[in-house]
């Protein structure tokens, strides 16, 4: 009989929880013994991984480094201790008055790739 608990899935992730739980689940849920995936969103995060399975997930590693691609709903005059949705509240103020030009303008910050400083609370991987 044929192997058939390998291949690649495009995984839906809810927002609470997180990336190696989501594909923990699936893994399960399909009978795969192995299961992996090429990038992490933060639990917050909803959006699709790419998850590898079984022998599949060999793959990865050659598909990490892709482009990817972000689509996000934000609020403007709000900060927080932990710069996300979640956090304390430590500044309120009302945002200007933005067009669809300003708004253009400050995406092209965000466009290409960039190098940026994560906050201390974040997902990132520490000390492996």
């Amino acid at each position: 009989m044929a192997d058939s608990s390998y291949g690649f899935l495009l995984l839906d992730k809810p927002s609470g929880i997180s990336s190696h739980t989501a594909v923990r689940r699936a893994a399960k849920i399909l009978g795969a013994p192995k299961a992996g995936h090429a990038g992490t969103l933060d639990p917050l995060a909803s959006g699709l991984l790419l998850v590898g399975l079984g022998r599949a997930s060999r793959l990865l590693e050659y598909l990490v480094g892709m482009d990817k691609s972000y689509r996000a709903t934000i609020k403007l005059g709000v900060a927080t201790k932990t710069l996300d949705r979640e956090g304390e509240v430590v500044e309120e103020r009302e945002p200007p008055p933005l067009d669809e030009a300003k708004i253009r303008e400050a995406l092209k910050k965000f466009t290409g790739k960039i190098t940026q400083v994560p906050p201390v609370v974040s997902a990132i991987k520490s000390g492996g």
